[in-house]
């Protein structure tokens, strides 16, 4: 590709990106207002278009009243109550097919002028299939919470949720990619290999919150710094399978996502004292100084979620908790793109 049709696609690409991370926070929004199980059935076209009469609200309410969400937690329920889920639910699926379109249509349009080598043409590929794959999965989460019992599986919500954090990543690394050229990277193996254990721990720290998100975790111990009047809680392996206390026990996924959280801050912290001193460029010291701001931010954020949330998580907080954690990635992800691997050859 010419300089000129890469500054196009990475221009491209950052509205992308912008328009995913907003699907991250209508996702959050959704799953936080209890709005995921508002529409009961899931078909590629139809939906686009909401109920625009008295007649079609009636009906998709009657339709909502035959699923355990209304029969167990909302038989109080007014249609007006309804209209007001159902319209986060819309959005977070109407938001992402027009994602994946405007995915389709960029690539269409770049392959139609030939502007696109094979290897992006192959990168293209796959996100569209990344989209593809994270609508399937929205809507075999939603399945779970229509069956038996009147909300998702925590585990399907952490799939989701993953899998929207990869194909952010994804993008991002195709944006920074296309801009590598005209970035000088910075030599320091040491400090790609921190930074990429810091993006390993991060992962497995989102996936304890989506564990703490489906199951409600966070209003079982709304206390800080200590865990109902405890720093260890007493239940913390109450279940005998001990592996099972870290996909079940409620407060064992707390007191893990909490702990992960300060290791995280710690290693950012040292991370950025021993390495913001040698980037070889702008961007780069802009990143590296970005880190640990963002992870004090996450970690007030965080703190101030869970004390909120002595009966349920305020939406505001936890949207805002879920963002930054997003934002965190990135920056971990592009400081780790500006680190060269390879010793560079003396003569």
């Amino acid at each position: 590709m010419c300089d000129k049709a890469k500054k196009q696609l990475a221009f491209c690409m950052m509205l992308l990106l912008a328009i995913v991370y907003l699907q991250v926070i209508i996702g959050g929004t959704t799953r936080l207002t209890e709005s995921g199980l508002s529409m009961t059935d899931w078909r590629l076209f139809k939906g686009v278009v909401p109920p625009t009469d008295e007649a079609s609200w009636q009906a998709e309410f009657k339709r909502y009243q035959q699923f355990p969400q209304f029969q167990e937690l909302n038989q109080e329920m007014t249609l007006d109550e309804f209209k007001s889920i159902f319209f986060w639910e819309w959005l977070h699926r109407v938001w992402g097919r027009w994602g994946g379109l405007a995915v389709f249509l960029v690539f269409g349009f770049f392959l139609f002028r030939r502007q696109l080598d094979r290897r992006r043409i192959v990168q293209f590929l796959i996100l569209l299939l990344l989209y593809a794959a994270q609508g399937l999965l929205g809507w075999f989460m939603v399945k779970s919470g229509l069956v038996d019992q009147p909300r998702v599986s925590h585990f399907r919500l952490a799939a989701h949720l993953l899998l929207a954090l990869f194909l952010f990543a994804y993008m991002l690394w195709m944006v920074v990619d296309l801009r590598s050229d005209t970035v000088k990277k910075t030599h320091n193996p040491n400090g790609r290999l921190l930074a990429i254990a810091i993006l390993i721990l991060t992962v497995v720290q989102i996936t304890f919150g989506a564990f703490m998100s489906g199951l409600r975790a966070a209003t079982t111990s709304p206390t800080w710094p200590d865990i109902n009047g405890s720093m260890i809680p007493n239940n913390l392996f109450a279940l005998d399978n001990f592996f099972d206390n870290f996909l079940y026990n409620h407060a064992t996924i707390q007191f893990t996502h909490r702990m992960l959280g300060y290791l995280i801050a710690l290693l950012v912290l040292g991370f950025w004292i021993k390495h913001h001193k040698i980037a070889a460029n702008a961007a780069h010291r802009w990143a590296m100084h970005a880190l640990p701001l963002i992870v004090i931010l996450q970690v007030l954020l965080g703190i101030c979620t869970l004390l909120m949330s002595v009966n349920r998580v305020p939406v505001s907080l936890g949207v805002a908790h879920q963002a930054t954690a997003l934002l965190f990635i990135s920056t971990v992800l592009f400081v780790i793109f500006l680190f060269e691997w390879r010793v560079e050859s003396r003569p």
